[in-house]
């Protein structure tokens, strides 16, 4: 971030912060009422902006807001002229200047605010994983530590992909499935009913169940077992796990019941699916 804007030939040339061989510079700006930044050429890179407290203020075809909780990408060569909202007694901001990784494209597609800016808002623990991540990226910006780049690349990334499941520019996730979805992947070898989890969304079980129906396709209880599944096979190939264990972390206290659920799902039983995914002896 920054003032000013360079002129070359009568024409504005975009600035160059990210670089390179430095393709993340981020940084945390609490700034004050009055501070504006005008880049009349825009930046070579993409800038992502995270609003902690306060509003801010972008002046490029109209006004675009940003509260608290918004993310703004601003795409490379947009005119920069952004600022604290009058109206607003401060502005806290968590901003990074980044190079990205051309499978990024689709993640930095944010909903049109305006002329090369794209604007999201999020709330709640969405709003806390993203801001939690670009926390991240900032302190990783200027660390010593090896690799600090990639990590904080990654960072942006994280808060990139975590924006992606409330973009209706693409496939959009509910924020209570969401929260159903991640506590399964923590905690699927735990006991789970419908009830214990539409507690977890804040739901009603048969408006969970609806929610499952409606976006997977499938029931509450079918999709925890096609997880649990999944995750067997994967413990089968790629670990020598006794089949009791499997079951265990996969949440099956009773092997037998775990075989006659495996086999029914995958067509097999346990041991014979490693066995098949084995392959030929290695010579």
């Amino acid at each position: 971030m920054g003032d000013g804007g360079v002129v070359e030939r009568g024409r504005p040339r975009a600035e160059r912060v990210a670089t390179t061989d430095r393709r993340i510079v981020a940084g945390r700006l609490a700034a004050r009422p009055g501070y504006r930044t005008v880049r009349t050429g825009g930046t070579e890179d993409w800038l992502l902006m995270y609003t902690c407290a306060g509003r801010v203020r972008t002046a490029e075809h109209g006004d675009v807001r940003a509260d608290e909780g918004s993310v703004l990408a601003l795409a490379p060569g947009t005119p920069h002229d952004y600022g604290t909202d009058p109206a607003a007694e401060g502005w806290t901001v968590l901003w990074a200047h980044v190079l990205p990784r051309p499978e990024w494209l689709g993640l930095l597609d944010l909903p049109r605010a305006g002329t090369g800016v794209g604007r999201i808002a999020l709330t709640g623990p969405l709003a806390e994983r993203v801001a939690a991540a670009f926390t991240r990226a900032v302190g990783l910006s200027t660390s010593a530590v090896g690799n600090a780049v990639l990590f904080g690349v990654n960072a942006v990334e994280e808060a990139l992909l975590w924006c992606a499941t409330q973009n209706d520019r693409g496939t959009t996730t509910d924020p209570r499935l969401l929260a159903v979805l991640e506590h399964l992947s923590a905690h699927l070898a735990e006991p789970h009913t419908v009830r214990s989890l539409a507690r977890v969304a804040g739901l009603s079980p048969s408006r969970l169940s609806r929610l499952f129906a409606a976006r997977l396709g499938t029931g509450v209880m079918a999709h925890v077992e096609d997880r649990r599944m999944d995750m067997a096979c994967r413990l089968l190939t790629l670990s020598d796990l006794p089949v009791r264990e499997v079951a265990r972390q996969v949440g099956y206290a009773d092997p037998l019941y775990f075989s006659t659920r495996f086999r029914r799902a995958v067509g097999c039983p346990p041991s014979a699916y490693r066995l098949r995914s084995a392959g030929p002896p290695r010579g």
